[in-house]
């Protein structure tokens, strides 16, 4: 690399804080190949160097220059602070607190640890979690979904947790079927041929037994429960490192289900912690409707963890109720954990994402409400 015997300033920059930045600047001496070191040249020439070439000696000048400690140390500012509590760091341009947990931030307690809430900041106690819901008048609950979770990483003692969920089988029939299905055997919208050896592709039911979990956490508000991708799902349940080219992914139930389930009437509203619901046309029908067939069942069903009655507004319906105090105390732990800030935990400003420990679906059982009752006997 030839550059020039005149003085070349590179900046190099040290972020102190989200508010406080300093410009370093470092004025560095290069000389050129001997043949490109003419004494006779006139500042005129020797200040007009290429935009490539002082791209290129700030470069070389950057790789010489040691990097002090401070030049990359993050701290957390007020600025972060105040907007994270405000929830409007994206609109401020505060990007240490739009983008997410692991930016730098000193003072946040570690995910792990069962007292560390959604803020960042330390309890002083578990949570207990919010009163069981009331039965409303006139449902009946007909079956018990027990779902066992595991949250962060097993080989790590990450944490277990239990929540019971009694279905309106009698008000709501047909869904109640369908989150069965979908708890148990699994959903199946394609031929049952594509389900044997030499039909030319590969499938599965796509079930929450098989790769299941939260996959999106709006903290202390609500959970989302899914299958982020069939593909990879069924490549972990093979123990293969991916599904392959011939795997197909279960599309969205036929619009045949769709319309029975989309005329069950409204049981009630999401007005208080611990209710089950799902989208009006049925499961597989969440998200932004815009998901390919492989993440169609991203967003399966959603339990509220405190009083959300903008749920009534976007096309769901209360199937079905959180059953014990024990359980409404794992969903207010689970409820409250950090996330992985924005969409997906890719674009930062939002407050909803990804669980920042992984919550999984380790194994569901059911029963029947006659069964579950002789069982207590």
């Amino acid at each position: 690399l030839f550059l020039s015997s005149s003085h070349v300033a590179v900046f190099g920059f040290s972020m102190i804080s989200p508010k406080r930045v300093t410009m370093q600047t470092t004025t560095t001496s290069l000389s050129m190949h001997p043949e490109h070191n003419n004494n006779n040249d006139n500042d005129n020439t020797s200040s007009s160097m290429s935009r490539r070439n002082v791209l290129f000696t700030a470069v070389a000048a950057a790789s010489i220059i040691p990097q002090s400690a401070s030049a990359v140390e993050r701290a957390v500012g007020s600025a972060e602070i105040a907007c994270r509590e405000n929830g409007n760091c994206l609109e401020l341009g505060e990007w240490d607190g739009a983008v997410g947990w692991t930016w730098g931030g000193k003072d946040r307690c570690d995910a792990t640890d069962p007292l560390c809430g959604a803020d960042g900041k330390l309890r002083d106690a578990p949570l207990a979690g919010e009163a069981v819901p009331r039965l409303p008048e006139g449902v009946e609950i007909t079956n018990v979904v027990t779902i066992d979770l595991s949250i962060g990483k097993k080989t790590t003692g990450g944490e277990t947790g239990t929540i019971n969920l009694g279905l309106y089988g009698s008000a709501c029939p047909a869904s109640v079927q369908q989150m069965l299905d979908f708890c148990t055997k699994g959903i199946l919208t394609s031929s049952k041929l594509m389900l044997e050896e030499g039909y030319g592709v590969i499938s599965a039911p796509v079930k929450l037994t098989e790769g299941g979990g939260i996959t999106m956490l709006y903290p202390n508000k609500r959970l989302d429960f899914g299958i982020a991708s069939q593909s990879v799902s069924y490549a972990k349940m093979k123990r293969l490192n991916k599904a392959g080219e011939d795997f197909v992914p279960q599309t969205r139930p036929t619009s045949k289900e769709v319309d029975v389930i989309s005329k069950e009437p409204v049981v009630r509203k999401h007005d208080v912690a611990g209710l089950l619901s799902i989208p009006s046309n049925g499961i597989g029908y969440g998200g932004s409707g815009l998901d390919s067939d492989d993440e169609a069942y991203g967003s399966s069903f959603q339990i509220t963890a405190a009083a959300v009655p903008g749920m009534d507004n976007e096309k769901r319906r209360v199937i079905g109720q959180v059953m014990d105090e024990e359980s409404m105390a794992v969903l207010a732990r689970v409820a409250s954990l950090p996330t992985k800030k924005g969409l997906k935990g890719v674009i930062p400003g939002q407050n909803a994402g990804p669980p920042l420990l992984r919550v999984t679906v380790n194994d569901i059982s059911v029963k029947s409400v006659a069964s579950a009752a002789a069982a207590s006997e």
